[in-house]
Order: C-alpha cells, then sequence, then structure tokens
C-alpha cells in the first residue's frame, strides 16, 4: 500500500490546513489537490493521490479552510477568493519538504476548485502546470433567487455582528436542487455520489449563507488572461449537465493562450468523471501532461 503521512500548514492569515501527503520520493515533482465545493479531501481524492505517487509524483491533498479537518470560522463558510491564496501558501509549504523538487510543483482542482486552481496559477506563476477537472463555469446565482439570497446575506451579517451564529442552508436538496440557485444539472448519478460523500466523517451538507455572497463577488474569468505562460490542462466530461462542455470550451479552454490541452471523457458526467472503468485513462492523460512539463523521470 502506498505510503502516506498527515501533515500541516499555516496561510499568511493564521489558519491552520491540515492534509495528507503521499511522498514518491526523493526529488520528485509534486501535484496540490484540493477538492470540491463543500467536500472534505476524503472524497474521491485518495485513490487520485495514489495514483500520482505510484507514478513518481508527490500529492498533497488538504481539506480548505473551513471545512473538515482544516481551521477556519464559521464552519463551511466557502470563499473562493481565500481559497486561491490557500493554494499559494500550500506551495510555500511544499516547496520546503527536502524530498520536493521545488521548481515541479503542479496544481489541480475539481470542479469548484478547478477553477481556483485555474486562479490561483494565473495570479502564481511558481507552479509550472496547472490540471483543472471540468471546471465550474457557473460564477452567479439563478436570476430568481438571488434578490432575495444577498438580501438574506445581509440579514445574517447584522446578525452575525450582534453575536448570533451565521445562517447556513444544505448546499443540495433532497431533488438534486441549490437552495440558493447555485449550479444546476444534478441528476441521478450526481445525487448518488453526493448521499455516498454524506456517509464519509467529517461531511457537512450545509454551507453558510454567507458562502454565495461570496461567489456572486468573485469570478475566475477575468483571471485567465494571466495564466500564460504555465501550461493548462481541461479534463472534460462529454455528459457534463453542471458545467456543460460548451460552457468549458468556450468560456475557458478558448481565453487560455498558454500552452493548453482538452481532453474529453466519453460518456461521463460532472460528478463521475474520476470514477469507474475510465479512471486509469483519465489518470493516464494527466501524469502524461505532467511527464511533458515537468519530468521526463515520471513513471
Amino acid at each position: 500500500m502506498a505510503s502516506h503521512e498527515e501533515v500541516s500548514f499555516q496561510t499568511l492569515d493564521g489558519l491552520t490546513l491540515r492534509g495528507t501527503l503521499y511522498i514518491a520520493g526523493p526529488n520528485r515533482p509534486a501535484v496540490i489537490i484540493t477538492p470540491g465545493f463543500n467536500v472534505t479531501r476524503d472524497v474521491l481524492l485518495p485513490r487520485i493521490a495514489q495514483y500520482f505517487q505510484l507514478a513518481g509524483i508527490t500529492a498533497l491533498v488538504y481539506d480548505p479552510r473551513t471545512i473538515g479537518s482544516s481551521d477556519g470560522n464559521p464552519r463551511n463558510e466557502i470563499n473562493p477568493a481565500q481559497q486561491v491564496t490557500d493554494y499559494h501558501d500550500a506551495l510555500t509549504f511544499l516547496k520546503t519538504d527536502g524530498r520536493v523538487d521545488p521548481e515541479r510543483i503542479a496544481y489541480w482542482g475539481f470542479s469548484f476548485s478547478g477553477a481556483v486552481a485555474l486562479a490561483a496559477a494565473a495570479l502564481d506563476k511558481r507552479p509550472k502546470v496547472v490540471i483543472a477537472v471540468c471546471p465550474l463555469t457557473q460564477w452567479d446565482l439563478d436570476a430568481s433567487k438571488w434578490r432575495g439570497v444577498m438580501a438574506k446575506a445581509m440579514q445574517d451579517r447584522e446578525s452575525r455582528l450582534s453575536g448570533n451564529a451565521a445562517f447556513s442552508l444544505p448546499m443540495i436538496t433532497d431533488r438534486g436542487a441549490n437552495p440558493a440557485g447555485f449550479s444546476s444539472g444534478m441528476g441521478a448519478s450526481e445525487l448518488d455520489l453526493v448521499a455516498e460523500a454524506r456517509k464519509i466523517p467529517g461531511f457537512n451538507l450545509n454551507t453558510t449563507i454567507q458562502t454565495y455572497y461570496n461567489i456572486m463577488s468573485w469570478s475566475p474569468f477575468k483571471l485567465l488572461k494571466s495564466l500564460p505562460p504555465t501550461p493548462v490542462l481541461i479534463v472534460t466530461p462529454e455528459d457534463d449537465r453542471i458545467s456543460p462542455l460548451a460552457d468549458q470550451t468556450e468560456l475557458i479552454y478558448n481565453q487560455i493562450q498558454s500552452p493548453k490541452q482538452m481532453y474529453v471523457v466519453p460518456k461521463k458526467g460532472h460528478m463521475d468523471v474520476l470514477d469507474g472503468e475510465s479512471f486509469e485513462n483519465v489518470m493516464a492523460v494527466q501524469v502524461s501532461f505532467i511527464r511533458q512539463y515537468l519530468a521526463s523521470d515520471v513513471a
């Protein structure tokens, strides 16, 4: 079984983020991995990290701030702009590990964190590659809900300043809808995967209402022009209903001026692109991309 160790690192604003480090050997290239929206590092990511490790690539997987084992309050208050800075601090931590080659580090993200990883790489030229798996393309709320959600967020701010707890709501209902109108396209397979995630210790279905204020006030798209010269791999499911292939192509891939590659995974959706029989092929494409730009010594 592949070896790993529990680690922690500090952010610039004083939080402790916790994760798992899968060491591939001495002086190895490395990849920094974070999970999707409101999900802990135990969902999907250990298998991915182990694949990279066995290919000769060290992998750091950590819980985003306010989620799982990492610090931050209120719990499950998600802020994509802060998650960008946490990628930077994760790299600062990782490059000090003597077993990692500090000049061969990549960023990796999935869905929500796929877009965050792209933004992080646009602002930080220390990572030499970025991989985004089905990066999220919707960064606003449903037109019929956003005014009400923002009004509730302002009420929550007033309430919290009076000493009350943060208002929270489920990120998804039993019918597959986000109550704030964030994202769409959930089907039966996506709901099944969420149900499985709920069984994992530390998983919290709720997010704070301020999460959606943070999302509405941020967009990764304006940063894409700053990605060069960092090479970019976009892994896109053919049947993605949450971030459709056409949107990923138009809003993200076509805007990138770096060396780039898009790999379309046949007959897969947003939530199962890294699961099932296509897993080996999808991971092999990513390892090949890292080998092309970072490491001839990757398996």
